[in-house]
């Protein structure tokens, strides 16, 4: 089945006598960028099972249409928007995961602002220490793109700047908010006292406390950093893109946040695109593979075939005077028999094609006029190969006023 689709796509290229222009390239850019967000959430929301699901219909849908099956095709054309509720129904948690990913790549230019210090760093080290060694429980989050707002319930706004003392007061036992997590935004505590969801995939987690599931359901949600200290042994762990593990030293903390600092932030001095052109280049080679095969498949093979379709166009008179009008027009239509890409018909407006004659100029009376391609208007991305007829009769006289 695969050399034959490679075949009858190298059959269409040798065929097809196509242009590559900039439209094109940004065509390519564009659907590039969207699967690339695509697949970098997936990748951090670990719901690559999504993707599996949608690359099986796909490569489904694509057969039928070399194989021209045609029930197949009809089930697919007919029950397409069907599908996209049901998809958008079971994925709507990593629909709106995407979107709210997209939305914060809008502030590339402000994140340098909003990077923890290297003292901020190690304020929050200190206080997982001290933390740990008393067996006080604790839940931080680190936010990295991804807003929580909706995520989380609860909570008390702060905005205080991050320290140990801080830090040590919110989750002393006697303090009403130590129960929940702590919401840290650059080198600021945002809110205390957050209730987080609680995670889905509990396999291998089950004799875990509630704040360990919280931790693990928002890094399942989020590319947040979430530390845990446990309040029965005093174990600190780390729930991370969708995993939870825990620390065998407690000295590692500083560096697993430098770590995540450095993976989801500016370096300083970077320009805001630094990161995006140096991270995840798995994805970025994924996602130019598969656009390009889609634009192969796509435009090369369904759109930029040259074809044929003849139009009934009709005649339209330019700056007629309000006092005269067309009488006798024979035929009122003209046959033109257009030539293009097929991705070009599929654009193509009817309403648009029309014959335009400017009869500002001529006198009353019997008329023929001459029909050239100047008197038609069509899209330029399309070629006229030829219409009929050649010439039209009518009639310009006054209005007769009773």
């Amino acid at each position: 089945m695969t050399r034959y689709l490679f075949a009858n796509l190298l059959t269409a290229l040798k065929e097809t006598p196509f242009s590559f222009q900039y439209s094109n390239l940004l065509d390519i850019l564009i659907v590039v960028f969207l699967i690339y967000g695509i697949l970098l959430l997936l990748k951090r929301t670990h719901s690559f099972f999504m993707f599996g699901g949608v690359a099986v219909l796909f490569i489904i849908y694509i057969a039928a249409r070399f194989f021209n099956l045609y029930l197949t095709s009809l089930i697919f054309q007919t029950f397409f928007a069907f599908f996209i509720f049901i998809f958008v129904v079971i994925f709507q948690r990593e629909f709106r995961n995407f979107f709210e990913w997209l939305s914060a790549w809008g502030r590339l230019s402000r994140r340098a602002k909003s990077t923890i210090s290297e003292t901020v760093t190690r304020q929050i080290a200190q206080a997982v220490k001290y933390l740990a060694d008393k067996k006080i429980g604790a839940l931080i989050v680190l936010l990295a793109d991804i807003p929580i707002e909706r995520l989380i319930q609860g909570g008390i706004t702060l905005d205080g700047r991050v320290s140990t003392p801080l830090l040590l007061s919110i989750f002393d036992p006697s303090s009403p908010g130590h129960d929940g997590a702590v919401v840290i935004e650059g080198n600021r505590i945002k809110k205390f006292g957050a209730h987080l969801p609680l995670a889905e995939k509990l396999k291998n987690f089950e004799k875990l406390g509630t704040r360990h599931h919280a931790a693990l359901g928002l890094a399942e949600r989020s590319d947040a950093f979430i530390i845990v200290v446990s309040e029965e042994r005093g174990a600190v762990s780390l729930a991370y893109q969708g995993n939870l593990g825990e620390l065998k030293d407690i000295h590692e903390l500083e560096n697993k946040i430098f770590e995540f600092l450095k993976e989801r932030f500016l370096h300083e001095g970077k320009r805001p695109w630094y990161s995006f052109l140096t991270n995840n280049q798995k994805e970025k080679i994924l996602a130019i593979f598969l656009t390009s095969a889609l634009w192969m498949i796509f435009a090369v093979q369904f759109g930029a075939v040259t074809v044929t379709s003849q139009f009934a166009i009709p005649i339209e008179f330019r700056f007629l005077p309000e006092e005269y009008e067309i009488e006798k027009l024979n035929p009122k239509e003209v046959s033109v028999t257009l030539s293009g890409k097929k991705q070009n018909f599929n654009l193509l407006n009817k309403e648009n094609l029309r014959v335009i004659i400017d009869v500002n100029a001529i006198r009353e009376g019997a008329q023929k006029v001459k029909i050239t391609e100047d008197l038609i208007s069509y899209p330029p991305a399309l070629n006229i190969i030829d219409f009929s007829p050649k010439k039209i009769d009518f009639e310009l006289r006054k209005n007769i006023k009773r």
